[in-house]
């Protein structure tokens, strides 16, 4: 990271990391982040806030408020792509994304404060909801896409010989996110799985719905379908 010009000083040495620190920030997979925080709290500074980047919260809130209580606020900035590592970091990969805080009863003023102030410098576009909304949300529109894309990819995999061959854009559009981490998207999943396991049944339903109308022949049916979909795709894009 020094190499690349990312950071002043580095260490695996979580002391020398979090001594004297005023804002950490949690970035490492969601099942770890509250071993981090209880080894954490004893050395922290009194007036040292605590926030995060993980992309479930009601698990991430839960694990870290008992050891730091009122100075943690949860967060979690909507950016990235399939890529991880540092030589996959962009200086511009925060600017005008979507970051929501999920700020419980305790999180002080002060804390809260410091949190906002950080992800605003980071460029991004705030909004605060309770971590349960987030993670019913966030099930939808963000860890669904990820579990379908990776479902699509194995589906065709398996079912396709020399499919390699014979994929244009809309494989590579809808599978790309498919190449992200395995062992961190498990953590994700596991951790949001209630939401996700309801997300899935909801998809299963239109889904089902489709496949009724395609043995029927239904082509107003189908067309209604595609329609709505094209509908809400285009609200994105109307932003």
């Amino acid at each position: 990271m020094r190499k690349l010009g990312f950071a002043r000083e580095t260490s695996t040495d979580l002391e020398k990391i979090v001594a004297g620190a005023k804002c950490i920030v949690l970035c490492t997979p969601v099942e770890t982040m509250g071993d981090l925080s209880a080894r954490m709290a004893p050395i922290l500074g009194p007036d040292a806030v605590v926030t995060d980047a993980g992309s479930v919260k009601v698990s991430v809130v839960s694990a870290c408020e008992p050891f730091l209580g009122g100075r943690f606020v949860g967060a979690h900035p909507i950016a990235g792509s399939d890529r991880n590592g540092i030589e996959a970091a962009l200086p511009d990969l925060f600017e005008g994304a979507a970051c929501v805080l999920t700020p419980s009863s305790h999180a002080t003023a002060e804390a809260l404060d410091t949190v906002r102030r950080l992800w605003k410098t980071a460029g991004c576009h705030l909004y605060e909801m309770s971590a349960e909304a987030h993670d019913a949300a966030l099930a939808r529109t963000s860890h669904l896409p990820h579990a379908v894309a990776s479902a699509l990819a194995a589906a065709i995999g398996r079912a396709v010989p020399g499919w390699e061959n014979l994929v244009g854009g809309g494989y590579r559009d809808s599978t790309r996110i498919a190449l992200g981490n395995s062992d961190l998207w498990t953590g994700i999943l596991m951790a949001n799985r209630g939401e996700i396991s309801t997300s899935i049944a909801e998809l299963n339903e239109i889904l089902q719905n489709l496949r009724v109308a395609l043995e029927a022949g239904d082509a107003e049916a189908i067309r209604a379908l595609l329609a709505e979909g094209r509908a809400a795709r285009q609200t994105l894009d109307a932003i």
